[in-house]
């Protein structure tokens, strides 16, 4: 039968969506990172001085996010939700298209639980798969690693 096998490939690019608690969840374009990044000013500094204030400088926060993986973004996630949570609030509302009000205004008409805002982010991590952007971004530092070191067969004054 013409229609009896399935086409792996359309599957895999149709994005995922899931309605948690009133909440949307599907899969981010670029673009909207790069918004909520953009909105989010002060993540650096406070990545820097209250998440990890052992890392002395911004490259090494860098390269701190660079070896991320899922289990380290949780982390991550519940680092700023205990000691920044109006910022973390913030992105997620970005992230999420979820009205600020429901986060942070505990008398609006439907306010979201802590419980529920976790399995908002779980779901959102779910659906927006980042483990392979992550093995990925280290396979380019380590191929990045290796052209700075690699000679490139010049030299002044050689034959």
């Amino acid at each position: 039968m013409l229609f009896s096998k399935k086409d792996k490939s359309i599957s895999m690019t149709m994005p995922k969506k899931q309605v948690l608690y009133g909440v949307e969840i599907h899969k981010l374009p670029v673009a909207k990172y790069i918004e909520v990044l953009n909105t989010a000013e002060n993540l650096p500094s406070i990545l820097l001085n209250d998440i990890y204030p052992d890392v002395q400088n911004f490259a090494g926060l860098i390269s701190k996010l660079g070896k991320m993986d899922r289990d380290s973004v949780l982390e991550l996630l519940g680092k700023m939700l205990t000691t920044v949570p109006t910022e973390f609030c913030k992105i997620i509302s970005g992230l999420l298209d979820i009205p600020i009000e429901r986060l942070l205004d505990a008398k609006c008409d439907n306010p979201l639980s802590l419980n529920e805002l976790l399995e908002i982010i779980l779901a959102f991590i779910e659906i927006n798969d980042m483990s392979d952007f992550f093995v990925s971004v280290r396979r380019l530092k380590v191929k990045l690693s290796a052209l700075k070191q690699t000679n490139t067969g010049f030299s002044v004054g050689s034959q």
